[in-house]
């Protein structure tokens, strides 16, 4: 398992954005290094609660840029927002139900979720927000 590394793929040419993305995958790497030393359960929990918070932190910020450029699919993002903070917060459980065999599961969700809703989804954004002046 492996950390994952920002590439330029993942910028979307919104800085602000992009440097809340680079601080999201470092903090996913925090649970990722947390899950591959001694899969401690306390540490994992920890990482994965950082995650889930500035998740939240992260998701209301573009939703806020969303709503106030009247984004046309705000209501479809903002659902794929909620489904990764439902599914952090059942990786959460499992962890707390010291469910050590989550690890592999739960990177190959980071890393898909990552990658596919910063590349397309976010991707997305992009028009909108610099034509607002987010640029």
């Amino acid at each position: 398992m492996e950390k994952i590394k920002w590439k330029n793929d993942f910028s979307i040419n919104v800085p602000v954005i992009d440097e809340e993305h680079k601080l999201f995958i470092l903090i996913i790497n925090k649970a990722i290094v947390a899950m591959q030393k001694n899969n401690e359960r306390e540490k994992i929990s920890d990482a994965l609660n950082e995650m889930t918070l500035y998740a939240l932190s992260h998701f209301k910020n573009e939703e806020e840029y969303m709503m106030k450029f009247d984004y046309p699919e705000y209501l479809l993002h903002k659902k794929e927002h909620s489904d990764f903070l439902m599914a952090t917060v059942d990786f959460c459980k499992s962890a707390m139900n010291k469910n050590y065999h989550i690890s592999d599961d739960l990177f190959k969700y980071l890393k898909k979720w990552l990658e596919e809703h910063i590349q397309k989804t976010d991707r997305k954004l992009t028009e909108c927000f610099n034509k607002n002046g987010l640029n």
